[in-house]
This record gives structure tokens, sequence and C-alpha cells, in this order.
């Protein structure tokens, strides 16, 4: 049963409110309004300045522990500080997918290692992150998915190529979903991996569409080694 919030909680958003409000109408310029709908790079420049003061200010995602940034929010002052960012008009993360998905997967599921390596500079916006799962004869359906990963010894080797990749031509990061035991059944024998853009063997190719927008990517993995650690 839902627990009704008490007159103290209410106080505390309402006065987190008021500080956010504060500080979006000192901080919030006209040139960081309109780049929320810019896809250029100048408009993702802009709004990855802008996440990072947000997060140096601690607004970047304040529901999340004040060890990554965050402001161990409740519910209630969540609703308040989103309630502001809408009416002040202010960009979300641009790092969408990491803070929403990757994130809460890293927070769940990753090692103390990696949540100290990767939380902080994703939220912040210093390292952009993307998610492999879409695939050419998979579209969305992740069990259908080919791309392969070996193990060699202390790496996995990744073949295959992923398609909608969202930021994919700036990310330095990919949460990468690979087919590492095709024996089993389908939905099974699936790995996550952890993967530097950088490494060898990744090519990208942006997809342009229709509206002239460049926001998603090809991504092709040829021989290319990831940490096992990863």
């Amino acid at each position: 049963m839902a627990v009704a919030a008490g007159p103290d909680d209410v106080v505390v958003a309402e006065a987190l409110r008021a500080e956010l409000r504060a500080w979006l109408a000192a901080h919030l310029t006209e040139e960081v309004r309109a780049a929320a709908t810019l896809t250029d790079d100048d408009g993702f420049e802009t709004r990855r300045a802008w996440n990072a003061s947000l997060f140096d200010a601690g607004w970047a995602a304040v529901a999340w522990p004040v060890a990554y940034g965050g402001r161990d929010a409740g519910l209630l002052e969540q609703l308040a500080c989103h309630e502001e960012m809408a009416r002040a008009g202010a960009p979300g993360p641009v790092n969408a997918i990491g803070v929403a998905n990757i994130a809460p997967a890293l927070v769940t599921h990753g090692t103390h290692a990696q949540q100290e390596r990767f939380l902080r500079p994703m939220l912040r916006g210093d390292e952009i992150w993307s998610q492999g799962m879409s695939e050419p004869e998979a579209g969305s359906d992740l069990a259908s998915l080919a791309c392969r990963a070996v193990r060699d010894g202390e790496d996995f080797i990744v073949d295959g190529q992923k398609t909608w990749n969202s930021n994919g031509d700036r990310a330095d990061w990919c949460q990468l979903f690979v087919r590492t035991d095709p024996d089993v059944p389908r939905h099974r024998g699936i790995t996550c991996l952890l993967v530097d853009m950088r490494k060898p063997g990744i090519e990208v190719r942006p997809i342009t569409t229709m509206a002239g927008d460049a926001g998603f990517a090809e991504v092709f993995f040829t021989g290319a080694r990831v940490p096992a650690t990863a």
C-alpha cells in the first residue's frame, strides 16, 4: 500500500523547488534553451556544457546517490525538480540513454569498480554513451541478435554489426549486447559488455535521416578486443 507524503516531505520538496528555480534563473540562458531542439554539433556541445553545469551544482539527477553526483532526493523532491526544469525549458541530460537506461543497470548489476569508474563521468556528460542492441536482421528483438563475442584469454573478441545506435557517432562508450553462447536457447547466452568505442576493430558510420538529423549510427565490430573485466 502506498504511503502518503507527510507535511515535512512537502516542505522539503518545496524548498528544493525554490532552490532550483533560483539557480535556473541565474544560470539558464536563451542559448541553452534553444539548444534543446538542435541536433548539430554546436547544439550538442552547448547541451553538454549545460549538463556539466547541472552536475557541478548537483542538479543533473537529484534521485541519484550523493556519492555519484545526485542528492538522494525522494519522490516529491524529484517531481518538484522535473516540474521546474520543464517550466524553465531547460534541456535534460546529454547522456539521455546513459542516465535513464545504462546507469540503473550499472547500479544494479555492475561491480563497485565499474560504478566508481563510469557513473560520475556519465552523469556529467564527460563521457558519452550509446546502447548497442538493434541489429539489421533482428531489429529490437534482442533474442535474435547475431553479434558474437568469443572468449580469448582475458578478453572477448567481438564480431558483428549494430544499427540505430543512438549517439553512436559521438559515443565514447557503448553498452553492447552480444551472443556468447550460440548453443543455448536464444533468450539465453547473451552477455552485456561495456565497450570503449576508441578500441581498434570498431567502425562507426553515422546514419542521416530524411529530416537531415544524424543522431544514429551503424557500428561494425571486426575482431574488436574487449576486456573480460568489462
